[in-house]
């Protein structure tokens, strides 16, 4: 993946994390489930998101990490 393409696409797991984190920490703290659609949509980006980073942008998905023959 080129660098341009590989930036955009962190830019929008990270939006789609900023927009549903606080949603799930409010209904978790209100221990009440999201009153609109909206805030339902913006909940069910969260794990995908969440998935999405973890194995494309963290140091916990990185393949080129492990993968090194060191002989």
């Amino acid at each position: 993946m080129n660098p341009g393409c590989r930036v955009m696409a962190l830019f929008l797991v990270l939006l789609a994390l900023f927009q549903s984190l606080p949603v799930a920490v409010e209904a978790w703290q209100a221990r009440q489930w999201p009153d609109t659609a909206v805030e339902w949509l913006r909940l069910a980006l969260l794990p995908g998101a969440l998935w999405l980073y973890v194995r494309y942008f963290s140091i916990l998905g990185c393949r080129q990490c492990g993968g090194d023959d060191a002989r």
